[in-house]
């Protein structure tokens, strides 16, 4: 996450095999900073793709081609799935980096339906995101200042106030 207090979530990251982890299993880990990077890399994806710097979540023709690397990719269904079970704690903990996550996850339905990019992802995680979606009291428009989500996780800032 080096830089990330420069170039927001949306400067392109290495994600090369080389820095790859599963993190969304650690959404809801024990030891917060762990909770807190595994959070902040999932909003740097989300991000990424938003302002299409890395297309970290591969398709379904994407997994294909790449068959031998199918333990080491990162799937959209998985990050979704561990960020529903764990909502209700990774807001309280981290309301600013929840709603960051939620806005671009937002824009990016919104943009072109996950349905439509991620065809072999189950449906039903999809429709029970749009539901916490539209339960929040967010919308595409919402704004935050980074500092104070920075500020929020602990981590130095660079932008003035």
């Amino acid at each position: 996450m080096e830089g990330i207090e420069i170039g927001f979530f949306d400067t392109a990251k290495n994600w090369s095999i080389d820095n790859y982890a599963n993190y969304y299993r650690y959404f809801s880990h024990s030891d917060r900073d762990i909770r807190k990077y595994s959070l902040l890399v999932f909003a740097a994806a989300l991000g990424n793709w938003w302002m299409k710097s890395a297309f970290v979540f591969l398709t379904l023709g994407e997994i294909e081609e790449k068959q031998d690397f199918q333990s080491e990719l990162y799937l959209l269904e998985d990050y979704v799935q561990a960020f529903l079970k764990n909502k209700e704690a990774i807001q309280r903990e981290f309301p600013l980096l929840y709603n960051s996550i939620l806005v671009d996850l937002i824009h990016l339905d919104n943009e072109k339906c996950f349905e439509n990019t991620f065809p072999a992802a189950n449906k039903k995680i999809f429709s029970e995101l749009r539901k916490t979606l539209k339960n929040s009291d967010i919308d595409e428009k919402y704004q935050y200042n980074f500092n104070d989500l920075l500020r929020e996780v602990g981590l130095p800032t660079f932008l003035k106030d």
